[in-house]
């Protein structure tokens, strides 16, 4: 795992898990990760170990944001917002935090969602 002191407020950094599969999250300050976890259902704020869960952390560097202050704070922002396999998980919430736009696919995903819940019938949460 990198050294907590490597890891610089808006770098991208990842964990392996279910074998070839990436978790991304953002560095913000304080050494803490914010990630958007299916696992604890939304976006969450954790230790570096938290995050790593024994698992070696990649840092990917800073991203492409003018910033490290706009991503750490688009990121902290999305604190406690829902997890959504397809339509808002940690690669979604990492390009957010960049500012960078949403791919094809979730501008799909959003239209399909947005249809959908205009003409089906009233669903109850």
């Amino acid at each position: 795992m990198n050294d907590k002191n490597d890891l610089r407020p808006g770098d991208v950094v990842s964990v392996r898990f279910g074998g070839v599969l990436r978790h991304y999250g953002v560095v913000t300050w304080g050494g803490r990760v914010v990630s958007n976890n299916g696992r604890y259902g939304g976006v969450v704020t954790q230790s570096v170990a938290a995050f790593a869960r024994g698992r070696p952390v990649i840092n990917h560097g800073p991203g492409d944001s003018a910033g490290d202050f706009l991503a750490t704070e688009r990121a902290r922002r999305r604190i406690g917002h829902d997890y959504h396999l397809t339509g808002s998980n940690c690669v979604h919430f990492v390009r957010h935090a960049h500012g960078r736009k949403p791919t094809v696919t979730q501008v799909a995903r959003g239209t399909f969602e947005a249809f959908r819940d205009m003409l089906g019938p009233k669903r109850h949460r």
